[in-house]
């Protein structure tokens, strides 16, 4: 796994879940989402949920943080540190 093949499935569920994304288009990889007005809160938590489920990790409440989680770059990053994380353990 790696980190464009993780951004580019963030990005396709993002737009295939929320049309302001649409609007958006393209979606900047490296600004928060939540404050350029393309996920709403709900959404977050429904991304975090994706992102949990289609790659069996579990994203902590603490990790939900604009340094962490703000944008579809670092989403990726903290995505692949669990997944490696994951599978040394």
């Amino acid at each position: 796994m790696d980190h464009d093949k993780i951004v580019r499935e963030i990005l396709n569920y993002i737009y295939e879940s929320n049309p302001t994304a649409e609007e958006s288009r393209p979606i900047p990889l490296d600004e928060s989402l939540y404050e350029l007005g393309i996920l709403d809160s709900y959404a977050v938590i429904e991304i975090v949920s994706f992102i949990e489920t289609t790659w069996s990790i579990q994203i902590l409440d603490s990790e939900i943080t604009p340094e962490k989680f703000g944008g579809v770059n670092k989403m990726a990053k903290l995505t692949l540190e669990k997944i490696a994380a994951k599978t040394s353990s």
